[in-house]
């Protein structure tokens, strides 16, 4: 999805330079529309959504604004990705990367980082008007230019 808004935005002549990793239920599809991001959704903050980022950002065009926001969940649980794995792709930014929401010194057990994330997300700079609805068959159009690139079959 990272790739298809960051076309979009191109389409729509906005500069697709930052991106907005999201973690679980720490979304925030408006403020990513409002402030411009990119959104890459990932699953989860564990191994396998680590992974995936890691191999999005080796194989896009670089970002000058990364912003990472992570779950915190309560324990350092098994595939748990420590904080400088995390720190380590938001310093790919050209510019300014680093964590919105998160304090890194009780992570995991930083259960307000439910309240902060909400109102550091707001300190993004870019402001942009909301977009009317982007009709279904854009991603389709989108899919079938990629071809196999991505796993997702449209039908």
């Amino acid at each position: 999805m990272a790739d298809f808004y960051r076309q979009w935005y191109a389409e729509r002549g906005l500069t697709a330079n930052r991106l907005l990793v999201e973690s679980f239920i720490l979304m925030e599809p408006w403020w990513a529309l409002r402030t411009g991001s990119v959104p890459f959704w990932m699953v989860f903050n564990m191994e396998p959504s680590a992974d995936r980022l890691e191999r999005y950002l080796d194989g896009t065009d670089p970002y000058d604004y990364i912003h990472l926001m992570l779950f915190s969940h309560g324990v350092e649980s098994v595939g748990l990705v420590p904080l400088e794995r995390w720190r380590s792709a938001v310093r790919r930014a050209h510019k300014i990367g680093g964590f919105v929401g998160v304090d890194e010194r009780r992570f995991p057990r930083d259960f307000a980082t439910f309240v902060r994330y909400h109102s550091e997300i707001k300190k993004i700079p870019a402001r942009y008007p909301i977009p009317g609805p982007l009709p279904l068959a854009r991603l389709g159009e989108f899919l079938d230019r990629a071809g196999d690139r991505y796993s997702v079959r449209w039908i």
